[in-house]
């Protein structure tokens, strides 16, 4: 009987690829998982569909796989909702929303590449991004 090498389905699904890591975190900073608060620390990796949420006095930064570079401010509300992105050809999508505070942005290679593979979107815009470097604030309602 000759091993075939087959593998189960279970067994052949890779865990999720990590989008990001938090490079800053100052003060309360909370990263928001399925159904999980996690206090945030330098060094955690990010997961599309991740929360992350400061508090009156925090700040944190992410740096994603593409070297995009994200800066969050105080009481700030922000997802990253979907984040792909192939080494090779430096292509993929970034997909993140603010629902308040304050969110800069820098662009990585995906900018570099497909820049209209970007988008932040907010409780009443979308941005379609197509330069480097910019801020959005969405204030409390």
């Amino acid at each position: 009987m000759a091993f075939t090498g087959a593998v189960s389905g279970a067994q052949a699904q890779e865990p999720p690829r990590f989008s990001g890591i938090l490079k800053v975190v100052r003060g309360d900073v909370q990263v928001q998982r399925q159904e999980q608060k996690l206090p945030a620390q330098v060094g955690d990796k990010l997961y599309a569909g991740d929360r992350v949420v400061t508090a009156a006095d925090a700040a944190a930064g992410i740096t994603l796989r593409d070297d995009t570079l994200m800066s969050l401010g105080p009481k700030t509300s922000f997802v990253l909702e979907d984040f792909k992105f192939n080494e090779s050809s430096g292509e993929g999508n970034v997909a993140v929303r603010v629902a308040k505070g304050t969110l800069r942005y820098v662009s990585g290679l995906i900018g570099k590449h497909t820049p209209e593979r970007q988008q932040v979107a907010t409780p009443t815009a979308t941005i379609g991004i197509r330069g480097t470097d910019f801020i959005v604030e969405v204030a409390d309602e």
